[in-house]
C-alpha cells in the first residue's frame, strides 16, 4: 500500500480529516525521517507504516485537547513529536520545540524550511535551563512531550512553561499507579489533573492515558531543579 493510502487509512481510524496538503506534508516528513534517521539519531522505529502510527498518529491523538492559534511548547521533541506534528495539523499554532541534541535541532529546522512552517522556534537547550528563563517561563497555553520518563519527571520539566489557565498534556501508558503517585507532585508545581482520557486502538501496542493537567497556580521558583535532577531524583511526596 502506498504511504499516502496508509495516511488516509489511519486518519480515518482516529476520525480526523487531512487535506491533500497535509497528507503530502506527512509523506515528505516521513521520507525525511528515513533519510536523516541514522545521522541525526531520530528514532529506532523502522518502516513507513510504523513511523506513521507510532509518531504521527500517536501525536494526532492529542489534537482534541489543543486549540489552534495558541502557543505550544514541546519538551524533548526529538524528531518533532508531538509538537511539530500538531503544528502540521494546526498551522496557526505558534510552536517552540526544545531538544538537547544539536543534530535533532538541525533536522527540525530543515523540516520547517522544507514544509514552509511559520512561527516555529527550535531551541537547542535543556528544559531545566529554559524553564527558568523569564522569556519562556509561564508563557505558553499548552505544553506537551513524548512521555518516556515518569509523569513526576515530565511534570517538573513541562509545567513551569505553562501560564495560569493553560494546559499540560501528557500521554502515558495505562499505569494508573504512576498517575496516582504524581498527582501531589503536580499540585506542588501549580497544576491540577482535570481528567484522564483513555485511548485504545488496535494498531497501538497498548492502551494510552492522555492526562489533562490545568495550571492553576504559579510554579515555585525552585522548579525545575538543576540539570538532570528531575530524571535522577523525581520529586517525592
Amino acid at each position: 500500500m502506498a504511504l499516502t493510502n496508509y495516511i488516509k487509512k489511519y486518519a480515518k481510524e482516529i476520525k480526523i480529516e487531512l487535506s491533500p496538503e497535509k497528507i503530502s506534508d506527512i509523506d515528505i516528513y516521513i521520507r525525511e525521517i528515513n533519510a536523516w534517521s541514522k545521522k541525526a539519531d531520530l528514532t529506532s522505529i523502522k518502516g513507513d507504516e510504523n513511523i506513521l502510527v507510532n509518531l504521527f498518529i500517536d501525536a494526532f491523538t492529542l489534537l482534541p485537547y489543543i486549540k489552534d492559534g495558541k502557543k505550544l511548547i514541546d519538551i524533548g521533541t526529538g524528531g518533532g513529536f508531538p509538537g511539530l506534528a500538531l503544528k502540521l495539523f494546526y498551522r496557526d499554532t505558534k510552536a517552540t520545540l526544545v531538544d538537547s541534541s544539536s543534530k535533532k535541532c538541525v533536522f527540525l529546522k530543515h523540516i520547517c524550511d522544507l514544509l514552509k512552517f511559520k512561527d516555529v522556534e527550535v531551541l537547542w537547550t535543556r528544559a531545566e535551563e529554559l524553564g527558568r528563563d523569564p522569556l519562556y517561563r509561564e508563557k505558553y497555553d499548552f505544553a506537551c512531550c513524548r512521555a518516556v520518563s515518569s509523569l513526576s519527571t515530565i511534570a517538573e520539566l513541562c509545567i513551569p512553561f505553562v501560564r495560569i489557565g493553560g494546559t499540560f498534556i501528557a500521554s502515558k501508558g495505562k499505569e494508573s499507579e504512576e498517575i496516582k503517585e504524581a498527582e501531589p507532585v503536580i499540585g506542588i508545581l501549580g497544576g491540577k489533573i482535570e481528567r484522564i482520557e483513555k485511548v485504545k486502538y488496535q494498531f497501538f501496542s497498548e492502551e494510552k492515558n492522555i492526562i489533562i493537567i490545568s495550571k492553576i497556580n504559579n510554579t515555585p521558583e525552585k522548579y525545575p531543579r538543576r540539570n538532570g535532577l528531575p530524571q535522577k531524583r523525581p520529586i517525592k511526596i
